[in-house]
């Protein structure tokens, strides 16, 4: 566990010594660049309205404590859940990290989305979500971020602090407790290693030692969007269990953790094996990062976003079944809408005529 980061970080830096060799140029006005985020805008913007009229703003509730996290009551297929979740945080990564002039405006109106669904989500941490989505963007597209950057994410994380403090007056667990910047540095530190060390300490029921949580979870999962085998429950659930003490029976709420992806690779393989996979997906990461910067075009860069902000995000939360079945659903919805701004939204040129040889006199 200790040394997971630094067997990631290694991959990324072996990534970085061989791939260094015969990098392609990154594109300055990729053609496809524009359509793509403007479709991105028109698809999930249209599919983020359709989430918050089915089932309201939960930053607006009365209950916003448990309404956050009924994500899935949207419906048409999971279509406007994903869109908020996923597709809309990956999309704004992409149009920051590939921004250029031309496409600046479409950028610029998906980061905005993004920020605003984060809001309304309802999630404490919503917010510096926003920036660090919007500060990994910057630095894949720029290299560094330089002093007027970094001062504005300062005034932003203020921000940040004081809507985790507005959110969490809201809760009844949080209710009368400072939620303020003490708060902040204890759920990013010891509280955040609460649900993998408990994991690690305390075997949940129905993990035995031969057990692969990735190929449970891909089992519980697949029966449970299919119908097939609706009561299953997933390991993160099982966790969440110990740790709350909620007991696993019909009709219980079992809050959501973050086991963290190491502590899920090491319940999911060998250990040797996690080394591997980590090392791995540090390469992946690295070399994603180059492809996205690079933009050279709309299958390999959205493939990159995905990889990026997925690799992260289950490094961070564990669940990797889960990530796995939404991400990849998540990456379809990105073509689409990448087709849907190609067809129906990319500009025309009109077509000239160039005539070369020597002007007449």
């Amino acid at each position: 566990m200790l040394l997971a980061p630094l067997i990631f970080a290694a991959g990324v830096f072996l990534a970085s010594r061989v791939g260094s060799r015969g990098l392609v140029a990154e594109s300055d006005e990729p053609a496809w660049l524009p359509s793509f985020l403007r479709g991105c805008v028109l698809v999930l913007g249209v599919l983020a309205v359709l989430h918050f009229s089915a089932v309201g703003i939960p930053l607006l509730s009365s209950s916003v404590e448990t309404s956050r996290f009924d994500i899935g009551s949207s419906g048409l297929g999971g279509f406007p859940s994903r869109a908020v979740l996923y597709a809309l945080p990956i999309a704004a990564l992409i149009g920051l990290a590939t921004i250029r002039d031309a496409s600046k405006r479409s950028a610029v109106t998906l980061w905005v989305l993004f920020a605003v669904t984060q809001v309304f989500l309802g999630f404490k941490g919503g917010l510096i979500e926003v920036l660090i989505i919007t500060a990994l963007g910057l630095a894949i597209r720029y290299g560094r971020l330089g002093f007027k950057q970094l001062a504005g994410f300062a005034v932003g994380a203020v921000v940040a602090i004081g809507y985790v403090t507005y959110v969490g007056s809201k809760y009844q667990t949080l209710a009368g407790s400072d939620a303020g910047i003490a708060y902040v540095i204890r759920r990013s530190t010891s509280d955040a290693i609460i649900a993998g060390y408990t994991a690690l300490t305390a075997r949940p029921v129905g993990i035995s030692d031969h057990t692969s949580v990735l190929l449970r979870d891909l089992g519980v999962l697949f029966g449970r969007y299919l119908g097939t085998a609706p009561e299953g429950y997933s390991f993160d659930e099982l966790v969440s269990s110990v740790v709350t003490g909620t007991p696993i029976q019909r009709g219980a709420f079992l809050v959501p953790v973050t086991v963290g992806g190491p502590v899920y690779l090491l319940y999911s393989m060998p250990v040797l094996a996690c080394v591997l996979v980590l090392l791995a997906l540090g390469i992946v990461w690295r070399s994603a990062v180059v492809r996205l910067r690079q933009a050279s075009g709309p299958l390999l860069t959205v493939s990159a976003g995905v990889l990026v902000y997925g690799i992260r995000l289950f490094l961070m939360n564990g669940n990797g079944a889960y990530l796995l079945i939404n991400l990849t659903f998540t990456l379809g919805l990105l073509v689409i809408c990448a087709c849907i701004g190609h067809v129906f939204l990319g500009r025309r040129r009109t077509p000239g005529v160039i005539v070369v040889g020597r002007p007449l006199h």
